[in-house]
């Protein structure tokens, strides 16, 4: 059987007075694990070359990163923003690549940032900053700082729940934003103590169609087992006709 070709959007950064885009090590790992093939993408020169890019893989990974820029989401504290901050070049590459799987009915999973820009793109907004926001919020993390680790309930009859495979889970956490406003056709499957939303999926397709989108904040990416677990359980509840993941975990 053909191995699926899973692409994941890039991480995009200066260093050594050069311009560098690449993927985290354990994300590739899983999706071999998984029974995939992992391809990094590359922003292209031409708007038109998205639409090339989605037909040529088989699936989606939205990774993680920095704050997404809140004038996209109408917010009004960017002095509450990490001084790290989404560049626009990949905004833009996040986003068409997202509407370009989703016009196809492609699966995607998403974590973190992915999660997040996927409710901006639906509509949706952010807090800006958790702590200085959310009454009562839990500690969640930071951004390229120190984690957190809190309990999280899953709504019983959601894919999130079928990948993980327990209504309630430990997760450990990088993020200080979070979702405000829900987006449209997405709805709520995950909730922290404080009520902030944790995971999403869509609501668009029937079940007896294609489950198209499992978005999660979750950082189950910062232990490698759990990775491998999560990301190749979470693609085989996904797949669509024709592209299967198997369970192995030989190589995690």
């Amino acid at each position: 059987m053909k191995k699926p070709l899973i692409g994941l959007n890039p991480y995009y950064f200066e260093y050594s007075d050069a311009m560098w885009n690449g993927s985290k090590d354990r994300y590739f790992t899983a999706i071999w694990a998984a029974g995939g093939i992992p391809v990094t993408l590359h922003y292209p020169d031409q708007d038109d070359s998205i639409n090339e890019i989605a037909q040529a893989i088989d699936g989606l990974l939205l990774v993680g990163g920095p704050d997404i820029p809140n004038n996209i989401y109408n917010g009004n504290h960017p002095e509450l923003l990490d001084s790290d901050v989404m560049g626009t070049e990949r905004e833009k590459f996040d986003r068409n690549i997202f509407l370009a799987m989703y016009n196809l009915r492609k699966p995607m999973l998403a974590i973190c940032v992915g999660m997040q820009h996927i409710n901006v793109i639906r509509g949706g907004t952010l807090y800006e900053d958790l702590t200085e926001q959310l009454d009562g919020s839990v500690y969640h993390g930071e951004f390229n700082g120190e984690c957190a680790h809190h309990t999280v309930k899953l709504e019983k009859n959601s894919l999130i729940n079928k990948v993980i495979g327990d209504d309630d889970s430990e997760i450990t956490s990088t993020h200080h934003q979070g979702i405000r406003t829900l987006g449209s056709g997405l709805k709520p499957v995950s909730w922290s103590d404080d009520g902030l939303i944790e995971a999403i999926e869509d609501t668009k397709f029937p079940d007896d169609h294609f489950d198209l989108i499992i978005s999660s904040i979750m950082h189950h990416e910062v232990s490698a087992q759990a990775t491998d677990d999560i990301v190749a359980e979470a693609f085989r509840v996904l797949r669509p006709g024709g592209v299967y993941f198997p369970m192995d975990h030989s190589t995690g």
